[in-house]
């Protein structure tokens, strides 16, 4: 059941991410398991590579790293008196061939195909011992996926069917919120409902949620926690103090659950049924199995006996809500087997895979046309009827949901505009891409600052969002221009309407705290005849000085984006949002900028810090952080520091606040306003 599917040539940026994503789901929802075979080389081969391209560093005079490899037995004959030490040896090797890491730069590099040879080879004897390459464990995670032989992907050498495997997706915290405000929106305000999926704390990870996240003994706990919360929620109701103290209940209780509730007499099936049922459809979005309702109905009535009707119902309630569906996703493929032995996604994998893949929402919850005419259902009930059978069909309902997502939970005098990232999730890529959103999550002493650092690097998160989706909607070198571009937004409400509604917010509202600031402010500026910027109170305006523009002075422009002062700023590695992301709490960080710079955008990877390693930086405040990693420079570090310190120094050129300057100020932790620490030892010039 081979289905070919032909799509069109994408015209913009948009199209293309359309185009991308379409074309991924499909490969997806219509994957199959499959094996690939591999092609060894020879023992003779290896011994060979080993003495041309090794010996000279790892023979045996003074091995690199204490490592002979001139002297290494090739005989996996016998697996019964295998050395463990060998094995571990050849793991090794096969690593550093494959992730390139040897032969080193500086030396011969090996010819097309001796590599694969090689490691095919090692390949095959490390499955005489019963081991796979420990290698593969890390190119099944994203950030290796450019190890990943392209040559061997397209070269059309590998036959037989396509393939995908049984999977399961860790539901992301998007996905929960939206699953919590299922049972009423002010839920969170009357009790405490906690997210058991937290996102990679890391910057600059592509948060796919697949395998690689996992569900733990921790998420565990606070899942259950929530159960009982939102089983109480649902029944007898949770207990909270409004803003005069008071205490109160709220719940909210659907009419299958009431009679049950109501009465001390144990329910009829067909009550219990209609109850369980509900339940599975506001949470699940499907009907319970024979199964389900049979071992639910009994597990209630054994609960009641033991507890009565509430305490069984909210048991059973909770029961529901931790089952596995509630924690990932399920891409197993329950259709029918093929005569390859494949089995396609079941109609409820499908919608759910599509929903998930673009959306935050349940296909429950997603309207869609149906082909060739004008009617509208569900995408779930789309999928059901055999909507979704046809490749073609996947293709356009993908392309309707992705034109008819919006970006409403966003501030919306940000997307006023029409612009061409009408889906959630373009936005989300770029922020992971790039990490600049983690900026209000690095922690900078408040003495250092003086007003809320945490509240304006929120909005130099907004003026990034603004960059991206401009850019995008440009669609003109789209990657290129955010690496390059010198124009950005800074305090900009979306449209001229937006900001005379501001300002006039500003000039009346008598009751502010800053009313007579602001209006001396505002006054000041439209006498000289320069647009006053459109927020209230001086300490919030003075977050444009992290883009060395003076709050004080600035003509605010009214249509943006603008440039910035000359020869300071280069696209968005120098934007005030990125560059705190990508700080420390007193200092910048070009090892981290250096690494990242190397991974994103030069498509590498880098080991991790070896365990024999203490890897900190000198605290002497007298010398600037370029002079103090020095120590990186040492043979033993520099051989990675080399890869990334290199890209990351230049960006010292900005403070650890993102401020563009030519002096670094030594001696004094307190750098960020110069002019208010006189104290400070030295300024140094970059």
């Amino acid at each position: 059941m081979e289905a070919s599917l032909t799509l069109p040539k994408p015209s913009n940026a948009l199209k293309k991410i359309k185009f991308l994503m379409v074309q991924a789901l499909v490969v997806s929802l219509l994957g199959w398991l499959s094996a690939v075979a591999a092609t060894a080389g020879d023992g003779e081969t290896v011994s060979t590579f080993l003495n041309v391209y090794c010996a000279d560093c790892h023979g045996k005079t003074k091995p690199e790293a204490g490592l002979r490899l001139d002297n290494l037995s090739a005989d996996f004959a016998d697996p019964t008196g295998i050395d463990d030490v060998l094995v571990d040896v050849w793991q090794k090797v096969h690593e550093q061939i494959t992730l390139g890491v040897m032969p080193p730069v500086d030396s011969t590099q090996l010819p097309a195909g001796v590599a694969e040879q090689v490691t095919d080879w090692i390949t095959s004897q490390l499955r005489t011992v019963g081991q796979t390459p420990s290698v593969w464990h890390k190119l099944n995670s994203p950030q290796f996926g450019n190890y990943v032989s392209h040559e061997r992907l397209f070269d059309g050498t590998q036959d037989g069917v396509g393939s995908s495997p049984p999977r399961l997706w860790r539901l992301s915290p998007y996905v929960y919120d939206e699953f919590v405000n299922g049972f009423g929106r002010h839920l969170r305000e009357v009790t405490a409902i906690h997210q058991p999926f937290p996102l990679d704390a890391s910057r600059g990870e592509i948060a796919d949620f697949s395998n690689q996240q996992v569900a733990g003994e921790a998420t565990l706990q606070l899942l259950m926690m929530n159960c009982r919360t939102l089983a109480e929620y649902q029944t007898t109701g949770v207990t909270f103090r409004d803003h005069e103290a008071k205490q109160r209940k709220a719940n909210r209780t659907p009419s299958e659950f009431d009679v049950i509730l109501g009465s001390p007499e144990l329910p009829t099936d067909e009550i219990l049924r209609a109850a369980i049922a509900f339940e599975f459809d506001l949470l699940l979005e499907r009907a319970p199995t024979e199964t389900e309702y049979e071992s639910l109905t009994d597990f209630f009535g054994r609960a009641a006996a033991a507890g009565g009707n509430v305490k069984a119902l909210q048991t059973t309630l909770q029961a529901i809500l931790m089952k596995p569906e509630a924690v990932y996703r399920m891409e197993i493929g329950l259709g029918p087997l093929d005569k390859d032995g494949r089995r396609r996604l079941a109609p409820t994998e499908l919608a759910f895979a599509i929903a998930r893949a673009l959306t935050d929402t349940g296909p429950s919850e997603i309207e869609v046309g149906v082909r060739d005419s004008e009617i509208k259902t569900t995408l779930l009930n789309l999928a059901l009827s055999g909507g979704l059978e046809d490749p073609v069909d996947i293709q356009r309902t993908v392309l309707q949901i992705l034109d008819d997502n919006n970006m409403s939970t966003a501030d919306y005098r940000m997307f006023t505009q029409d612009h061409g990232i009408r889906n959630t999730r373009t936005l989300r890529f770029f922020r992971e891409f790039f990490g600049y959103h983690h900026a209000p999550n690095v922690f900078k002493d408040a003495k250092r600052i003086g007003f809320g650092d945490r509240y304006l690097t929120k909005r130099m998160v907004d003026d990034a969002d603004q960059l991206v989706m401009h850019i995008f909607d440009q669609d003109r070198d789209v990657l290129k221009r955010l690496l390059t571009t010198d124009e950005y937004f800074v305090a900009y409400l979306g449209s001229l309407e937006n900001i005379q509604k501001d300002l006039l917010y500003i000039k009346t509202n008598k009751d502010d705290a800053n009313f007579e600031f602001n209006t001396k402010y505002v006054q000041l500026a439209e006498s000289e005849g320069r647009h006053p910027i459109p927020i209230e109170g001086p300490s919030s305006r003075q977050y444009v000085d992290f883009y060395n523009l003076n709050h004080a002075t600035w003509d605010y422009p009214t249509s943006q984006p603008l440039k910035m002062p000359v020869g300071q700023r280069a696209g968005i590695l120098t934007h005030p949002a990125w560059l705190i992301a990508w700080s420390g709490n007193f200092d910048t960080d070009p090892i981290r900028r250096g690494k990242w710079i190397r991974e994103h955008l030069l498509a590498d990877t880098m080991p991790d810090i070896p365990l024999d390693v203490n890897a900190v930086v000198p605290e002497d405040r007298g010398q600037t952080l370029r002079h103090r990693l020095q120590v990186t420079r040492e043979k033993y570090c520099w051989k990675c520091h080399r890869k990334m310190d290199p890209l990351g120094l230049p960006f010292e050129q900005f403070d650890d606040f993102g401020r563009y300057r030519e002096d670094e100020m030594v001696g004094d932790l307190l750098t960020i306003f110069p002019e208010q620490h006189t104290d400070a030892l030295s300024l140094i010039h970059i």
